[in-house]
């Protein structure tokens, strides 16, 4: 599903594979880490083809409880079509910065 690797400053879930339930199982884990830890969150998305509203909604879900929480979380490796899915939501300053 993911892969966890930590270090110092943050730790960074990267996307294995693209069940069904995966988004929601991955924002828990999220939610679940950052209760626990005081470390930021990034997101490797090299692995995730398919992109939608509900996976658009997990990552605003979880950069709101972040920012909240004065903690950055951060997107990288995201492929051609998510970031057009991020821009026509209009949400590419919000998650992307």
């Amino acid at each position: 599903m993911f892969d966890v690797i930590d270090n110092e400053a943050e730790r960074i879930f990267t996307v294995k594979n693209e069940e069904l339930q995966f988004m929601n199982i991955l924002e828990e884990r999220i939610l679940d880490f950052v209760k626990k830890d005081q470390r930021d969150v990034i997101l490797d998305l090299e692995n995730l083809f398919h992109f939608d509203s509900v996976a658009l909604a997990v990552l605003i879900r979880i950069k709101r409880k972040l920012a909240g929480m004065d903690r950055s979380f951060k997107l990288i490796n995201y492929n051609q079509t998510i970031l057009r899915v991020i821009e026509l939501s209009g949400l590419a300053d919000f998650l992307l910065e």
